[in-house]
């Protein structure tokens, strides 16, 4: 898995719990060495928009067709 697939599926795990989206999370990657990247709420967000456009894709696909009669 790759690193930005990982912070997608942390930031997709928040917001199941989290009710207003990127401005309530935080997420920080440690990277090899040592190293700690705090992810900005730009990125955050980004990574939100993404996520919320799936899953209103997913929606649309489950969704009934409906015919005009």
């Amino acid at each position: 898995m790759s690193d930005e697939q990982t912070i997608k599926l942390t930031i997709k795990s928040l917001l199941e719990v989290v009710q207003t989206g990127a401005k309530n999370i935080e997420v920080s990657v440690l990277k090899s060495g040592d190293r700690i990247e705090k992810l900005s709420i730009d990125e955050i967000k980004k990574y939100v928009d993404e996520i919320e456009a799936e899953i209103e894709a997913e929606a649309q696909k489950k969704k009934p067709k409906s015919r005009d009669a």
